[in-house]
């Protein structure tokens, strides 16, 4: 989805080199990898389940990925992990968690909603530090966000934070505004 706060302003705050993205959405619309690339980010990532979305953001990014600048890939964001294993994520990261499935004809997801599994990937970089931005507050904020019931009735914007803290104790957090004010964590050291 777009962002709607100054995410080039949060880059030079935070000093990030790379921005990783999941979940794409329809690349033709004013997506975060779009407003990534209109940034100073050094590399840009995403990882979609969408292969749609997959093949229109190939063409529609294809400047960028021919550059070596975008990189888009094509696969369920539970395997994260796999694709910042690499000495780019030495360089700090602004990480935009923005994955979930709402549509019921999207088949080929582990889970409906991976935040921990994301979390988990990042937890897993050498790196302590990197902004870690999470969307979509007003549906997380309720009980099993889109309809994800594998980690059971748990309070998740809580347990986000703590998973969070696991990462590295400094974190901070705080909201941006999205789709409607507020909808954004970001967490921050």
């Amino acid at each position: 989805m777009p962002i709607n706060f100054d995410l080039e302003s949060l880059r030079k705050e935070h000093n990030c080199a790379n921005f990783f993205e999941t979940g794409l959405w329809d690349p033709r619309t004013n997506v975060s990898s779009r407003q990534a690339l209109s940034c100073g980010f050094d590399k840009v990532y995403c990882i979609e389940i969408r292969k749609d979305w997959v093949d229109l953001g190939n063409d529609v990014f294809k400047e960028y990925i021919m550059k070596g600048i975008y990189n888009l890939y094509l696969d369920d964001s539970t395997n994260m992990k796999k694709y910042i294993a690499t000495d780019n994520f030495k360089n700090k990261t602004m990480f935009f968690l923005d994955a979930h499935v709402d549509n019921s004809n999207i088949h080929n997801y582990k889970k409906r909603c991976p935040l921990f599994d994301e979390l988990a990937a990042i937890k897993s970089i050498e790196r302590k530090d990197n902004v870690i931005l999470i969307d979509d507050l007003r549906i997380i904020k309720h009980s099993f966000p889109w309809g994800e019931t594998s980690y059971g009735n748990i309070d998740f914007l809580q347990q986000i934070k703590e998973t969070i803290l696991t990462i590295n104790k400094d974190y901070k957090f705080s909201t941006l505004n999205g789709h409607i004010n507020d909808d954004v964590l970001i967490a921050y050291v």
